[in-house]
């Protein structure tokens, strides 16, 4: 049955008024939802201010201490100085936790993690600046994260044996490792040679093991295995020409990056050894952070390489290579722990671009 318009009509302005209330019920409603949702997040800051807002403020510092702290030792920020490796490590995982509150020191997360957080966090930091190389946060990360967890707990220790927190003792240790800096150059670096040897068993003859050590022709990055170092920045070795094969000749080494040595042969036993001494052409070395550090920098050195060949009784020739090197520090253990991993991972490397050579 057909519906008049003249009996619809007037049902349009009920059917607009319930429209109109609709709407503004939803608009209300959706209002009150946006504030509530606003209601809540700024009591959420709120709660996360009062509970961990000192807290924050504690890691920020931190992180500002260890880049004004890096930027202050210099060149001394890697392996030269026992106040750099050892004590700068431990004050940064106390800073953070000087801003705790006695809840939050009795949490084990925030003692062991929070130090972590904050030593994580610089040395990223300090990559990010091109203060330090991705290698350097290797090198230092171990005792970093160690001594940070150690400074945290003797924080927790002493504030939580404390009715009051008195921080002026423990903040004077910031200015600390400024003050012990400057002493320890009235203490002579002991400087010590080492040597990183890796040897390699050759199924060929010595007269052609002999060709391609004395000299080496172009290594192609097909040949040569990158590891974990060289993606870090370790130079690969690419190839070695010589002018004359005998004691004083001159061997030119050249590596990854266009680094270059000039070394001088100072043993000559044809088929049996030959030595050089190692001199690194500085105007070579790369902008690398951690190349300049060590190449660049006064606390290591090259000294020399050996190449030794012994023939065994099954007709294969034992190859070793020798490199010693100088460490001139107060934890010249520490320079040489890296120093022989880094080492005899190049070198185990370069034997087996030789031996895959000479068994061709």
């Amino acid at each position: 049955m057909a519906i008049s318009l003249v009996s619809v009509t007037p049902c349009l302005p009920v059917l607009n008024f319930t429209f109109r209330v609709l709407h503004f019920a939803v608009a209300f409603c959706h209002h009150n939802l946006q504030l509530e949702i606003i209601r809540r997040t700024l009591a959420l800051m709120k709660t996360v201010r009062e509970k961990y807002g000192l807290l924050v403020i504690g890691i920020l510092v931190g992180i500002a201490y260890a880049i004004i702290t890096r930027i202050a030792f210099g060149e001394k920020a890697m392996l030269a100085s026992v106040t750099y490796l050892f004590l700068i490590p431990t004050v940064l995982g106390m800073v953070p936790l000087l801003f705790a509150s006695h809840e939050q020191l009795r949490s084990y997360r925030n003692f062991i993690f929070i130090p972590w957080l904050v030593v994580g966090s610089s040395l990223m930091m300090m990559v990010a600046l091109d203060l330090e190389g991705l290698i350097c946060l290797i090198i230092l990360g171990a005792p970093f994260f160690m001594l940070a967890t150690l400074g945290a707990f003797i924080v927790r220790l002493v504030q939580l044996n404390r009715e009051s927190k008195n921080k002026g003792k423990i903040i004077g240790l910031l200015i600390l490792p400024f003050l012990l800096s400057p002493a320890e150059n009235f203490v002579t670096s002991p400087s010590e040679v080492y040597e990183a040897k890796n040897t390699v068993i050759i199924s060929s003859t010595a007269a052609n093991i002999w060709e391609n050590i004395v000299e080496v022709d172009e290594i192609s990055t097909d040949e040569y295995e990158s590891g974990f170092f060289n993606d870090l920045g370790i130079p690969r070795p690419v190839s070695a020409s010589v002018d004359n094969r005998k004691v004083g000749g001159h061997r030119i080494g050249h590596f990854g990056g266009g680094l270059v040595f000039n070394e001088l042969i100072t043993h000559y036993d044809s088929l049996k050894k030959v030595a050089f001494e190692i001199d690194v052409d500085s105007k070579t070395v790369s902008d690398n952070v951690f190349d300049q550090h060590v190449l660049n920098g006064n606390y290591f050195r090259f000294v020399d390489a050996t190449y030794t060949l012994t023939e065994l009784p099954d007709g294969r020739v034992e190859l070793a290579l020798a490199s010693k090197y100088q460490l001139t520090s107060k934890i010249n253990f520490y320079g040489k722990f890296w120093g022989d991993i880094i080492l005899e991972d190049f070198q185990s490397r370069l034997l087996v671009v030789i031996r895959k050579r000479c068994e061709q």
